[in-house]
């Protein structure tokens, strides 16, 4: 209940919507990227490890500021330029070890280690973060509060890498879910936590200036661009991959010369027609063509002269072909 108090009477509830839009949707895109990164090797490895780590700091980050802008805690604060460029570095540097350690199959438990890693980077992150509040008022906390967040971290993001690594096809869903889980309450059980009692005049918490609206907007902006971009990397590499196993299935499935399919694809066409004619009681015709002195040609005109008479007859057979789906052509010799 505090943590709800804390987030429905001391926060801006548009700006914990934006933070929460953003923690959530990056964490997809970090987790899309990671999923990458498991599968790549070599140079690849480097590149989509570099994506998702910094997907995951700048989603870490952004969300955290866009909501501290939201916060009121009844005294004007300020933010410190240097801690809040600390707080950034830290992480995006503790995603990456984290990341690059639940990637590598090296060692069995790695995937929990770098699990541990990257929620202990999300509360260094945080807590720097909050360093880098100057708010003009005598500050406490909860130590309670303050130890669940950190264990609320550890344990998530450690499922959120397990799940990660698994394979399914919920498995990057899953991952998401949990790491944006992971990254709100490290920031709202650490915002209840914290108590700032005023030493000036209050000011009013419902509303924040406009300066601060601007600010939220300008870093939601930043980090929507920057895991757009990973997103769109990630968008590309799927095509790519998928245009590569449709070029491979066709070159397994297709007599390379005439473009008919080939002997093995013929065998499973045949094996579902006679399955669906033996099912429904039907009717298959199945008519064998051969070239007589079709090694004449080969011997007069040569092997290219007869390719092009290969794929000539491949082309006239498959142009003859009814546009019903009823009747199927291929080329069972030849390789």
């Amino acid at each position: 209940m505090m943590v709800v108090r804390c987030i429905l009477g001391q926060h801006n509830l548009w700006l914990v919507f934006v933070a929460a839009l953003l923690c959530f949707s990056g964490s997809w895109v970090t987790a899309s990227l990671f999923r990458h990164a498991l599968r790549a090797k070599n140079s690849q490895w480097y590149a989509w490890l570099f994506l998702t780590a910094l997907s995951s700091g700048v989603a870490i980050w952004c969300t955290h500021f866009v909501a501290m802008l939201g916060y009121g805690g009844g005294a004007s604060a300020r933010f410190d330029p240097l801690l809040t460029s600390i707080s950034l570095l830290i992480a995006v540097v503790g995603s990456t070890i984290g990341f690059t350690l639940a990637t590598c199959r090296f060692a069995r438990f790695l995937p929990e280690i770098g699990g541990v890693i990257v929620g202990l980077s999300i509360v260094a992150m945080h807590y720097t973060g909050m360093l880098a509040y100057r708010v003009q008022g005598q500050t406490s906390w909860n130590v309670l509060y303050l130890a669940v967040s950190v264990l609320a971290a550890i344990v998530l993001c450690v499922l959120a890498v397990r799940a990660g690594v698994r394979s399914g096809r919920w498995a990057s869903t899953c991952m998401a879910g949990v790491l944006a889980l992971a990254v709100l309450c490290v920031h709202f059980i650490g915002m209840a936590a914290y108590h700032v009692q005023v030493t000036q005049l209050p000011v009013d918490i419902t509303g924040r200036p406009d300066d601060s609206i601007v600010l939220a907007a300008a870093i939601a902006i930043m980090s929507f661009l920057i895991v757009g971009g990973g997103l769109v990397s990630g968008m590309i590499d799927d095509s790519s991959r998928a245009d590569s196993v449709e070029k491979l299935r066709r070159m397994a499935l297709n007599d390379t010369l005439t473009g008919l399919p080939n002997r093995l694809n013929f065998h499973q066409r045949l094996d579902l027609e006679l399955e669906w004619a033996r099912e429904h009681g039907g009717r298959l015709a199945l008519i064998g063509i051969d070239l007589n002195r079709f090694k004449e040609i080969n011997d007069l005109r040569g092997h290219k002269a007869g390719d092009e008479v290969l794929r000539i007859l491949g082309r006239r057979l498959r142009g003859l072909l009814q546009d019903d789906g009823g009747e199927f052509i291929a080329r069972t010799g030849g390789g």
